[in-house]
């Protein structure tokens, strides 16, 4: 199976997070929240409710929400995290803790999925890029050059949950 858009859009990773649920109006115990742990294995939460790690300062990334049937290439990507995802009711959302509405919702069949954020252009914003305009959902779109992500909604249950990928940046020459 070729990977199919379910849908992309600007997110606000606020407090450094993206959540994939499959109930918006659901809340975590605190012993499902962040802890030195989770913050190292760049996830918290629990099946149904996740909170993914990201890095950039302004919290505003370009994220897409993709149907596949394998993980992704590792060479392809910075930073892959895969987190075990179950969606009771046959639905994903993918949002910021902020927000009342889900950014992206789409239809999956009831179930454990792999979900593997993988993601490019770890910690850079558009001020480490010495920018200060705002930029449209439309601009932020076409930039690979700051932080971005492609969520991979694999079905099955994972067999490894963590960070499976975690390169450094490149530094630009001269640097």
């Amino acid at each position: 199976m070729e990977d199919r858009l379910l849908g992309a859009g600007r997110l606000f990773g606020s407090h450094y997070q993206i959540v994939v649920c499959d109930d918006p109006s659901a809340a975590i115990s605190d012993d499902a929240n962040w802890s030195k742990e989770k913050f190292s294995r760049g996830f918290a939460g629990t099946p149904t409710f996740r909170m993914i790690g990201t890095e950039a300062d302004l919290n505003d990334h370009w994220v897409e929400l993709v149907a596949a049937s394998l993980p992704p290439s590792s060479d392809e990507w910075q930073r892959i995290t895969c987190v075990h995802f179950s969606s009771r009711g046959g639905e994903i959302h993918v949002m910021s803790v902020v927000d009342d509405q889900p950014l992206l919702s789409a239809e999956v069949e009831p179930g454990d999925y792999g979900i593997y954020a993988a993601a490019q252009n770890l910690g850079i914003d558009q001020l480490s890029l010495g920018e200060d305009g705002k930029l449209t959902a439309s601009e932020i779109s076409l930039r690979k050059d700051i932080e971005w992500y492609r969520l991979f909604v694999v079905p099955g249950k994972p067999e490894t949950e963590g960070r499976l990928i975690d390169r450094p940046i490149p530094l630009s020459p001269g640097v």
